[in-house]
């Protein structure tokens, strides 16, 4: 049974309890200008009551008519629309594109700043955890073959680093067009994209998973750009990182927007490049073949201040390769859930092998499957493919189990 892809969405909703009955409130937001779809956008009522956009711009969110959610996606005015009176549709206008004439910024003197705050925003809150629930996905030819959800938690000031799987549950299929059932186990490194070192030993730089944008010897790495953008509230610099030539080390090709008054992060955007994929292939529960090759990924990455400290809301990931003939196209997302339990996580092993590897399949299987607790933690709504892939799943029981 197989179960064509007619999209690839996801609607993350951060369920909580309210004082008062809360009902569910959804809507798309969009850009006013041309109707496009504004995916990942953030949706604020207050304190532990919050969501973010799918890719197809649609959210849902669990709050009581009177909150006023504030929709704020970077780069765009925010708007704030009372919960009852939300409609279906809310535009966002793009903020204004500023020429550079009108104010010039030492483009060195700009990067030794944002560095210089970031790595005292990570200094200042680097013991700092939130969870996360992780959704990825995988496709053989629009086919959706693998499904996997986790809650992970991690250091979160600055950008992700130190995840650990608290629970977590995966199932697949071998689609017919691959040779034998393989799984990519170390996507989830993917969103752990680190932007930032003080040290200007080389040493230190290949230590790191990527060549990060903000360090003192960015320029032996990278072209560097920038432009500003406004609206009545704010003004956001766009810096504009691009990969030298020849560059063979893995490295982002990235736009880093930071808000002019404080310096602080509000996203990142753009390619993971010269990066490995490790494919692992399990025949009764012993891994018996490894495949690695390089390739690179999308990723979009917005930050908050929703929990007092500036860290990472979500990351979305999008990768495609081509493997035994076979377009394969994997995507996650991870959304901020705050610290909302205390448990004990299990380490992710990243492996020895090279940098970027890691194993979230294998510490899952080792955990073991609690039916349970995902009977009573099903926190994210699922689009209508995600669910008949869950049904299909669940009617065989192949959570926990690798064949």
């Amino acid at each position: 049974m197989w179960l064509q892809m007619v999209s690839l969405s996801f609607i993350i909703c951060h369920l909580s309890f309210s004082r008062v009955a809360a009902q569910t409130f959804t809507a798309t937001v969009v850009d006013a200008r041309n109707g496009h779809p504004l995916s990942f956008a953030s949706v604020y009522a207050r304190p532990g009551v919050s969501t973010i956009t799918n890719a197809e711009g649609q959210f849902a969110i669990a709050c009581d008519s009177a909150d006023v959610l504030r929709i704020s996606y970077v780069g765009f005015q925010s708007k704030s629309v009372r919960a009852g009176r939300l409609g279906g549709r809310v535009g966002l206008l793009p903020m204004d594109l500023e020429l550079q004439e009108v104010t010039v910024y030492p483009i060195a003197s700009l990067i030794r700043k944002v560095t210089k705050e970031t790595l005292r925003q990570l200094q200042k809150n680097k013991k700092r955890k939130s969870q996360f629930f992780y959704r990825q996905t995988a496709f053989s030819d629009s086919t959706c073959y693998e499904f996997a959800e986790a809650f992970l938690q991690g250091h979160s000031a600055a950008w992700l680093r130190d995840l650990e799987l608290v629970k977590g549950r995966y199932a697949a299929i071998r689609p017919d067009s691959l040779h034998y059932y393989s799984y990519y186990s170390n996507f989830y490194t993917f969103s752990q994209i680190e932007v930032a070192m003080k040290s200007n030993d080389w040493r230190d730089v290949w230590k790191m998973s990527m060549v990060p944008p903000l360090m003192p010897r960015y320029r032996d790495f990278y072209k560097v750009d920038y432009e500003i953008i406004s609206d009545p509230e704010s003004r956001l610099i766009a810096i504009h990182f691009t990969p030298k030539p020849k560059i063979r080390d893995a490295i982002l090709d990235v736009t880093i927007y930071v808000d002019e008054a404080t310096c602080h992060l509000r996203k990142m955007e753009g390619v993971g490049r010269n990066v490995y994929i490790l494919h692992r292939d399990w025949v009764s529960n012993v891994r018996k073949k490894q495949v690695v090759f390089p390739t690179e990924f999308g990723f979009v990455v917005n930050m908050t201040e929703e929990n007092g400290f500036l860290e990472v809301q979500s990351v979305n990931v999008n990768e495609r390769h081509v493997f035994q003939g076979q377009q394969i196209d994997t995507h996650s997302i991870l959304f901020n859930v705050g610290e909302l339990q205390k448990e004990k996580g299990k380490k992710l092993d990243r492996g020895d092998e090279m940098k970027f590897y890691g194993n979230l399949h294998g510490t899952i299987q080792e955990q073991g499957y609690d039916a349970q607790f995902w009977r009573n933690n099903e926190v994210v709504l699922r689009t209508p493919v995600e669910q008949q892939v869950m049904q299909l799943f669940e009617r065989d029981n192949l959570f926990g189990v690798f064949k």
